[in-house]
């Protein structure tokens, strides 16, 4: 809708409207200037609808004059102001002679600036018309146009009616619940209902009106009577108790308030602002109007809804002080007041507050911090002056509450949390204005006396929020600092009236630093020298140490390089190995295991050779036992990366043999790879070359076969026995914990090749002298040498070295051995099993001995079924 000032419009039956319409209800006429005569707002307000008369009642014109005005206000949403007059006219613009039904509307129009006066206290003004000269309508012309209208106001309706009405039978009371719902509306979407006498209905809705503001109360839209409360836009409903839809499920929709059956809704309302308006209404409508101008002249609330409560709460601490109110109660106040306060008012507000300092040091917590708060969410905005009286308050009440006997631990330092956490999110902090000189006094002065241990606690606190807030060196934190001397004093201080209290604060310090590890390990040493001074100080020393150790694995356990760097630049190398142990027993798994272990060993063994004297083998020895921990196989890696340190190193750690030896396990009898071959000579170099300490056991076999596996001509593999006899000291290498499987595998790598260059008995010898080996694993090579040198002679049709190899068997074999010689021989033909038998008879025929145990092999011969023998053999390999 258009910009407008003050406009008229009438709708009634005529006979010929300004628009030109044919005759009936229609437009009658507007001011000239008014050109939103077809607006559907507008229109809206030509409805009215009769009461419904009793049954058998005709309507005469008579009882039209008893019909019920409908006087209605309503905010239009352009924002300007209607006020309307609906009045039942009867017969139609021919009179007498005319049909009933028609009523007559009459509409003005105003800028909300313009309406300076309560909407009701335009009822019965001569501004609004109630009927129409005969003359008017029934022309057949076009009407002219209205004049424009002049606000004029009715003389039904003032403060002093009102107050006057409401002075009798009880009224009052009525009238406070009726604005309570009035003021509930937004929350509980019920109109307010109103069935009594019509010319009452506007004195109620007067007092309403009168309650508010004059620009709250333009807000509400209201009429005198409606026909059905429920289709109502108005929020204000007159209604008549018969012939409308005024029923008894109103009640339910609506906050109804039924004069006439004395029903009226009844609510818990607000005690404090309700009494004011029962003086106010009743006595002071003065004192009201204040209320409304503290409103209207300092803040932008304009609405009709709960908040009133609080903006009467702030308008009542603001007047007379905040003391007895409670903390909901201010909370609320101040709340209206952030929302709603215009930039003046906010600094007269802070203003009145702070003048109620002492008052603000001594209320219950809740509340100061409730006034604290809204002073902080003013400080972007406020002068530096205020600003210092802010943080004062905050200073002084901290230290009142920490001063206070009374107050206990909990309830202090949940007091100081929040105090804190209001100043940060305002850019300072209540450690930074505590730790100024006169409120440092007067924090410390209690440091004199045997204190709870919570108010050390809080001491540190201070001190030490400071000291990170402001991000302190710490170099200034040494003992010959301001700041270091602070701490030490309070170390001092604590320490002479109880020792027990004073460690706690020694703890209390690392705690408090222990978020941040470069502070935390230059606290721990600067703290080392303020105990060195105390009587006992060796004994706090090493309980500080050791609190300390357990503060870094509780709360930087990821984070123990900045203690390393820290320490170590003061060579302080039992603290390191120190939280090195702890790093380490701390460590769930073998992977964060080793890497503990090897970092700290590239970082300090290798680089501080001081550190290395001291601590080395015992870290080295640590570690290989918590390898031990672990399996076999899931700690394989870890002990292969632990052999290349020691062995590059050449350190000769206890665990030498045994680490060589688990490595060596999963090492197996065969040609090896490239890899296990160099990792075989590696432990052998590191053992026998760099610890000179003996090759036994698996090491030593790999050994023996591997040097044996380069021998390419005979002369070569007697310099490589006599390289194994100085390498063993004449000493065998044990087989007994050797499986028979592994030994077959392990004969199968060596015995081929080294068979092959063994020209002699005696190289044969030389050979099995090698080893100390339990009767099956004996058997066992002499079978493989058997078969290889049957092999050979077979290959060769000559069985001299097949002899050879049994000059060996008569020297060392036994039965058994014997036995499986000639198994072995079982699968010769007759004529070749003769031939063998005539070359040994012709080589040993002065030999009766060995004559003896040929004899014996060659009946074990002749006797075994070579296919029996496979299957025999075969079963064997299975079982094994």
């Amino acid at each position: 809708m258009q910009t407008m000032s003050l406009h008229q419009i009438i709708y009634t039956s005529c006979m010929c409207g300004i628009n030109g319409v044919n005759d009936g209800q229609q437009v009658f006429s507007y001011d000239a200037s008014f050109k939103d005569a077809n607006n559907d707002e507008v229109k809206s307000l030509f409805s009215y609808q009769p009461p419904v008369l009793e049954p058998g009642v005709i309507m005469t014109e008579e009882i039209a004059l008893t019909l019920p005005k409908s006087y209605t206000y309503r905010k239009l949403d352009n924002g300007a102001c209607a006020l309307a007059l609906n009045t039942y006219l009867g017969r139609d613009y021919m009179g007498s002679a005319g049909r009933f039904g028609n009523h007559l509307s009459h509409v003005i129009i105003a800028d909300e600036s313009d309406v300076q006066n309560y909407p009701c206290e335009f009822y019965g003004s001569s501004l609004l018309r109630d009927h129409m000269e005969f003359e008017e309508v029934n022309n057949p012309n076009r009407p002219d146009f209205l004049p424009e209208p002049v606000l004029e106001r009715g003389f039904t309706v003032d403060i002093d009616t009102v107050i006057d009405f409401l002075s009798v039978d009880g009224r009052i009371e009525i009238f406070k619940n009726m604005l309570h719902a009035v003021l509930a509306f937004e929350t509980e979407r019920k109109r307010v209902v109103i069935c009594d006498e019509p010319e009452n209905v506007i004195l109620w809705i007067a007092a309403i009106e009168y309650a508010l503001p004059l620009k709250t109360a333009l807000g509400i839209n209201f009429s005198t009577y409606d026909f059905d409360p429920s289709l109502s836009a108005s929020q204000i409903c007159g209604v008549i108790p018969k012939g409308t839809r005024y029923t008894a499920e109103s009640q339910r929709l609506h906050f109804v308030f039924d004069l006439y059956q004395n029903s009226c809704a009844e609510f818990e309302k607000d005690e404090l602002y309700f009494d004011f308006i029962d003086t106010s209404m009743s006595f002071s409508y003065d004192s009201l109007q204040d209320f409304h101008r503290f409103i209207l002249e300092g803040y932008s609330y304009d609405k009709a809804d709960e908040k009133m409560y609080a903006a009467y709460r702030l308008y009542s601490f603001l007047s007379d002080g905040i003391s007895g109110l409670t903390e909901n109660e201010i909370k609320a106040a101040l709340d209206f007041a952030s929302e709603y306060a215009l930039p003046a008012e906010q600094l007269r507000i802070l203003q009145i507050l702070f003048e109620q300092k002492d008052y603000l040091l001594r209320t219950d917590k809740q509340s100061f911090l409730c006034v604290m708060r809204y002073a902080i969410s003013k400080y972007e905005v406020l002068s530096e002056d205020y600003r210092t009286v802010i943080k004062n308050l905050m200073v002084d009440r901290v230290l009142y509450e920490f001063l206070n006997n009374e107050s206990g631990e909990s309830a202090f330092a949940s007091f100081y949390d929040e105090i804190d956490s209001v100043c940060r999110d305002s850019g300072f902090n209540v450690a930074t204005e505590l730790m100024r000189k006169s409120n440092r006094e007067k924090l410390f002065a209690v440091m004199h006396n045997d204190i709870a241990t919570w108010k050390i606690a809080f001491i540190v606190k201070v001190v030490s929020t400071f000291v990170k807030d402001q991000r302190v060196s710490v170099n200034d934190l040494l003992i010959d600092a301001p700041l270091g001397q602070t701490y030490y004093g309070l170390v001092q201080a604590v320490y002479s009236k109880n020792a027990q209290n004073g460690f706690f604060l020694v703890t209390q310090i690392l705690d408090e630093f222990s978020v941040d590890c470069n502070y935390l390990v230059n606290m721990a040493l600067n703290i080392e020298g303020m105990l060195f001074d105390l009587p006992n100080g060796n004994q706090e020393v090493a309980s500080m140490w050791k609190y300390f150790g357990q503060t870094m694995v509780k709360c930087q356990r990821d984070d123990f390089a900045t203690a390393y760097s820290v320490l170590g630049s003061y060579q302080r190398y039992e603290q390191i190995y120190m939280l090195y142990s702890l790093a380490m027993s701390n460590a769930t798994g073998i992977a964060e295991s080793q890497r503990i272990f090897n970092e700290h060993y590239k970082a300090f063994l290798t680089r501080d050779r001081d550190y290395s004297q001291q601590y080395g083998d015992q870290i080295l020895n640590n570690y290989y036992r918590r390898l031990e921990r672990f399996d076999s196989e899931s700690a394989y890696d870890a002990k292969l990366d632990l052999f290349s340190i020691v062995s590059s190193a050449r350190i000769d750690a206890p665990f030498a043999e045994s680490l060589v030896k688990d490595i060596v396990k999963i090492i197996p009898f065969e040609s090896p790879s490239r890899e296990n071959g160099k990792l075989i000579q590696g432990t052998f170099e590191y053992l026998y070359n760099n610890l000179r300490k003996p090759v036994t056991g698996k090491l030593l076999l790999l050994v023996i076969a591997m040097v044996l596996e380069k021998c390419k001509k005979t002369s070569q593999l007697h310099d490589a026995f006599e390289s194994l006899e100085r390498l063993t000291a004449n000493a065998k290498a044990d087989m007994s914990r050797v499986t028979e499987r592994s030994a077959e595998r392990y004969f199968d790598w060596l015995l081929p090749e080294v068979c092959d260059l063994c020209e002699r008995t005696s190289d044969i010898e030389s050979l099995y002298d090698l080893f100390e080996m339990p009767s099956d694993v004996a058997s066992l090579f002499f079978t493989s040498c058997a078969k290889i040198y049957l092999k050979q002679s077979k290959g060769d049709k000559d069985y001299g070295i097949f002899c050879e190899f049994l000059g060996l068997v008569f020297k060392k074999g036994n039965s058994q051995i014997r036995e499986e010689i000639g198994k072995v021989l079982c699968k010769l033909s007759k004529q070749k099993l003769s031939d063998l038998d005539e070359s040994v008879k012709d080589i040993y025929h002065s030999d009766r001995t060995a004559l003896r145990q040929w004899d014996e092999i060659k009946d074990v011969a002749e006797s075994t079924s070579p296919i029996l023998n496979n299957l025999s053999n075969l079963f064997k390999r299975k079982k094994d």
